[in-house]
């Protein structure tokens, strides 16, 4: 009886001990296998005061104008590391607000060609769909897909930049060209002479990390 109960007893061990190496392994892969617990995305506001966004455009005379416009309000959030899967963007400008430093010519911009009364507001709103590889913790090469809202029409673009990281600060620089005839905008014209039908969007957007 005793060698019996003996017996028993090592062909239980035999059979625990792979049972145990084997939800040991199971442990250990699903540890390499469970996903990454991921960063709270930062979310930066973005300043009117220190952002500046230009445009250029040719008069009827072959000259190219500089005009401003005023940054309203705006949002950028995402987590750093994970830029593809979570990064976006909202910007918000006041159409009334170009400025080339000719009264005249600004109110006939913003009267007759942006019709600023009856749409107030130029809204962006994108995400990340690029990222150049080799690009530094504080400089990258992004590209941003969104949507356009100017002088009531809205259309997708495609927008590359480079953003910069100082300290609590985001940097977003780059350029766009915009098609007067896409958001149904009137070319300028002086008798026979046209103004350019492109204008040439240059900005220089600052967002302060929030708590």
């Amino acid at each position: 009886m005793l060698a019996q109960n003996r017996s028993e007893g090592i062909i239980k061990a035999m059979i625990a001990k792979p049972l145990a190496v084997s939800l040991g392994s199971l442990l250990l892969l699903s540890g390499f296998l469970s996903p990454p617990a991921f960063a709270e995305p930062q979310r930066f506001r973005l300043s009117p005061a220190e952002s500046q966004i230009t445009s250029k455009i040719t008069d009827p005379f072959g000259k190219v104008v500089n005009g401003t416009f005023r940054l309203s309000q705006g949002e950028a959030s995402g987590d750093p590391a994970r830029l593809l899967e979570s990064a976006s963007v909202t910007v918000v400008i006041e159409a009334a607000s170009y400025n080339s430093n000719i009264g005249l010519r600004d109110q006939d911009v913003q009267e007759y060609y942006l019709e600023v009364k009856q749409h107030p507001v130029i809204r962006f709103t994108g995400a990340v769909i690029e990222k150049a590889e080799g690009a530094s913790k504080e400089v990258w090469q992004i590209t941003v897909r969104g949507r356009l809202d100017l002088h009531g029409v809205q259309k997708e673009i495609v927008v590359p930049m480079r953003l910069l990281f100082q300290q609590n600060k985001l940097v977003a620089q780059g350029s766009f060209r915009v098609s007067l005839a896409d958001y149904k905008i009137a070319v300028p014209q002086l008798l026979f002479w046209k103004a350019g039908e492109h204008a040439e969007i240059d900005f220089h957007i600052v967002g302060e990390l929030q708590p």
